[in-house]
């Protein structure tokens, strides 16, 4: 299972768009792409493709600034290899596909909020943005307004509030009444099955406050050159007995030195395998860790042979408290402190299915 080739990504512009050129002339494409090239927020060029009938059927690529480019992984062959749907197959029949093809034909403009969390092309597309579409001859003008960070923290009050509202407060009212039933009769001795549901609801009241604290700590960081392999060698160290008594099998590639926090880096690593052992399927456990290098970041992948994550919750489960089955252990923190050390390092992580079953988690590191 080690080896997993992964499309190696190289951030460079597209070359010139003859539309574009024919739409504003030479001089004018140059401006276009000297104005937007730098430009922080991703901002993109779709032309219609249209059918015998005069019909949009689909959308090819023009242009994509560098900030596209980067945010969502797309080599600058991109428009050589895919139209807008052989790239984003989730997108055909649509109401944004609908909307593509309304501005297009009526020059009204739309403006949505969207999440991302799918493949690319070769590609993969991450985040929450205010999507800005505007007619630029037979084609779009497309600009995304990064709002991901935002939605993050107003989910995360919401998650919160629900943690004080509900979570933290049934122990604690469990608490509450079983002191009550001891005060009522102080002079028997409490049963030990009272002092036992007395010692549960005390421990999930711990855990919760624990794990909102181990989250908000999660992105402060102690930067330095960091081994990689050394990191890995150390959590597996630690998962030993655990690995062992389910006979997994854990393959390490070469792994790179970094700028980072070891110990931070070291909990995204035990979280991960932790996770790749407790939801394993029928045959033992097979977990591959390695690297990619691209231009500006490092891809990490850490790929297991497991149940997989269902495609409606690729984005839930980095949540604060998500967890996919009530029954297993644990409040569900792990992967959303995960996602927090990630981004605090300048990285992005997600989750994509694996041929033949499992997950593949991935994320960035700056180069």
């Amino acid at each position: 299972m080690g080896g997993e080739q992964v499309v190696e990504f190289e951030l460079r512009p597209w070359g010139v768009d003859p539309q574009l050129v024919r739409l504003l002339g030479e001089q004018g494409a140059e401006e276009f792409r000297a104005l937007f090239e730098t430009y922080p927020q991703p901002v993109g060029v779709l032309w219609a493709l249209r059918d015998t009938a005069g019909s949009i059927v689909d959308f090819t690529f023009g242009y994509g600034n560098l900030a596209m480019l980067a945010g969502f992984r797309l080599p600058a062959a991109t428009p050589d290899r895919f139209t807008l749907l052989e790239a984003l197959p989730r997108m055909r029949g649509s109401r944004a596909l609908a909307e593509y093809v309304r501005v297009c034909e009526t020059g009204e403009a739309w403006v949505s909020e969207i999440t991302y969390d799918t493949p690319f092309g070769d590609g993969y597309m991450l985040g929450t943005f205010v999507q800005r579409v505007a007619k630029l001859g037979d084609g779009l003008f497309v600009f995304l307004d990064d709002v991901t960070a935002q939605r993050r923290m107003e989910r995360e009050l919401q998650a919160y509030a629900n943690l004080v509202a509900h979570d933290l407060s049934e122990p604690l009212a469990n608490v509450q009444l079983l002191v009550t039933l001891i005060e009522q009769r102080s002079d028997v001795p409490p049963s030990s099955q009272v002092l036992d549901q007395l010692r549960r609801s005390a421990v999930r009241a711990r855990e919760l406050v624990d794990g909102v604290l181990a989250y908000a700590r999660s992105g402060e960081l102690e930067c330095e050159r960091v081994e990689l392999g050394r990191v890995v060698a150390d959590v597996a160290d630690d998962l030993r007995p655990a690995l062992e008594a389910v006979c997994a099998e854990l393959t390490v590639g070469d792994l790179p030195d970094v700028e980072a926090d070891p110990r931070q880096l070291r909990r995204v690593f035990q979280n991960l395998v932790t996770n790749a052992l407790r939801f394993r399927s029928a045959e033992p456990p097979r977990i591959d860790i390695s690297a990619a290098p691209d231009i500006r970041e490092w891809l990490v992948t850490v790929r297991d042979n497991g149940v997989g994550v269902p495609a409606e919750h690729t984005t839930r489960i980095f949540g604060m408290f998500a967890r996919l089955d009530a029954g297993t252990d644990g409040i569900g923190v792990g992967l959303a402190v995960c996602r927090r050390i990630v981004e605090a390092h300048g990285g992005r992580i997600w989750v994509e299915p694996v041929e033949g079953g499992g997950s593949a988690f991935r994320f960035t590191l700056p180069r």
